[in-house]
């Protein structure tokens, strides 16, 4: 299996799935016109990748998002869950320090998902 790479745009984010270390990473603005043909192969990549392996982690970065797009990255995570062992999954959700809406999105993300969820602040 390939890893993913998804080059970022204005609108959307880079995109860098590893299957050597089971992880997916996504970093930047996220409003695409469509944010479900944008999370298509995201979410292919995902369960193909469940079929050789037992863990994953899932990891954000991202200055903005979409509300269309707020209910794919829960889709995504609620994807992981399915496929993958609760105890073997790590979700990262990192926020710059002054961006308060991003951090409270995130806290939602942790009360909707049942697996361990690291809210990671850094400087911007």
């Amino acid at each position: 299996m390939e890893n993913l790479s998804i080059e970022n745009t204005k609108s959307t984010p880079k995109v860098i799935g590893n299957t050597e270390s089971c992880s997916l990473i996504m970093s930047g603005n996220l409003f695409p016109e469509n944010s479900i043909i944008f999370f298509k192969p995201i979410y292919n990549w995902i369960t193909e990748l469940s079929k050789n392996r037992d863990q994953f982690e899932l990891e954000f970065e991202l200055n903005y998002i979409s509300s269309s797009s707020v209910i794919q990255i829960l889709k995504a995570m609620q994807l992981v869950e399915e496929l993958y062992p609760t105890e073997k999954i790590k979700f990262k959700w990192k926020y710059e320090v002054d961006d308060e809406d991003i951090q409270k999105l995130g806290e939602e993300f942790e009360k909707l998902t049942k697996s361990s969820m690291d809210l990671i602040e850094v400087d911007c």
